[in-house]
């Protein structure tokens, strides 16, 4: 009889054998262009400056939060942070999560139940994807940023429905139509949710996210914003109503169920959330970088997808090809990372480059000029 582990090495033989095998490696040591620390926060000496500040303030604080907030882990600081985060971003009230995935995941499982609908966009996180797959609603999927089939997907719902998108998708880096969409969710009475991910810090004043840029605050029902990427730290908020808040906190089982952030991530937040809005000139420098990043595109001879913004994507179709051009961009100095299916669509799998405000012209021209140069990728492979 084959032991206990035989079907895990069956099902890790054959993603080995398709080419999209997920094995851990150190970050590299080129140029950075794959993490997501857009604003560069996560290497900030002045955000290191001002958490350490912060953190003086309450010397003998405990090292862990010791409980789930509904036990042990609330503080007056978190809910200070949570009020200070909503006024930020022109929300009633916001709660704290330990991570984006259990924002998302959370969000997604408790506010729709039996009779209900949830409508997702086909490129969302699969970290919303998974929360509406606990939930018992009726899932349903619309073609990615497609307004007409949206509409056709609200036609089709029943109960209290909610509409998922993201306002920056990670894979290709473009955005939601999000007037559009708040529009329709109005339209259909459905509530609105966007997930603010790869926006947050970057879009709207201050960095307060795409929904504040386009004045949609009393149009969307949640957002989610997650302090990974560009604040360069851990954790998320859900922002919306205060019912929502007190909901979440009776129903949502990964806040529920979860040790509570310790007071050390609470400052880590609060620091850098003290710094975004100085932070204008590092956004002002992303943007000229994404500007010229496009207009290099322009001369490339490789098929990339359509972005504005600080994710490009250029498609290297087939996994072992994919890996194959990463290796090489690494080999020269630039640390980029290959984006495989099952995580893209079989055929576009790609390349993702993601720009920094520390980036520099010179080292976007060495990259694109050093991709063009590649022996490795076959001609046909060519826009």
């Amino acid at each position: 009889m084959d032991g206990p582990d035989h079907k895990l090495r069956q099902a890790l033989a054959k993603r080995a054998r398709a080419g999209s095998l997920r094995q851990l490696s150190a970050s590299g040591a080129g140029i950075d262009f794959c993490s997501n620390d857009y604003l560069g926060l996560a290497r900030s000496s002045h955000l290191r400056t001002l958490i350490d500040r912060i953190r003086a303030k309450h010397p003998r604080a405990p090292l862990g939060s010791t409980g789930s907030r509904l036990i042990s882990g609330n503080s007056a600081a978190a809910e200070h942070l949570e009020a200070r985060l909503a006024v930020y971003h022109r929300a009633e009230a916001g709660l704290l999560f330990g991570s984006g995935y259990a924002a998302n995941s959370g969000l997604f499982a408790c506010i729709a139940g039996p009779g209900d609908t949830l409508i997702m966009d086909e490129l969302i996180h699969a970290s919303s994807v998974d929360g509406a797959r606990l939930s018992k609603a009726r899932k349903l999927v619309f073609r990615h940023n497609d307004l007409d089939d949206l509409a056709a997907r609200l036609d089709e719902a029943s109960g209290a429905t909610f509409i998922g998108v993201e306002s920056l998708y990670s894979m290709g880096g473009d955005t939601a139509p999000l007037p559009e969409m708040a529009a329709l969710a109005v339209e259909y009475g459905a509530g609105l949710v966007v997930d603010e991910a790869h926006s947050n810090g970057i879009t709207g004043p201050g960095g307060a996210g795409s929904v504040v840029e386009n004045g949609l605050e009393d149009c969307v029902f949640a957002r989610v914003h997650t302090f990974g990427k560009g604040l360069g730290l851990h954790g998320a908020v859900v922002l919306g109503s205060k019912t929502l808040r007190d909901y979440l906190v009776n129903f949502c089982r990964p806040f529920v169920y979860s040790t509570a952030p310790p007071r050390d991530s609470l400052d880590k937040i609060e620091a850098a959330y003290e710094l975004l809005p100085e932070l204008d000139a590092e956004r002002e420098q992303l943007f000229s970088l994404v500007r010229h990043t496009r207009s290099a595109i322009r001369e490339s001879s490789f098929q990339w997808v359509e972005s504005n913004t600080w994710v490009q994507s250029v498609i290297i179709p087939g996994n072992d090809q994919v890996l194959a051009t990463a290796g090489h961009l690494g080999e020269l100095g630039f640390d980029v990372k290959a984006i495989r299916a099952p995580s893209v669509p079989a055929g576009s799998e790609r390349i993702r480059i993601c720009l920094h405000a520390f980036n520099t012209v010179d080292e976007i021209d060495g990259l694109m000029a050093a991709l063009e140069n590649l022996q490795c990728v076959d001609m046909s492979l060519r826009a």
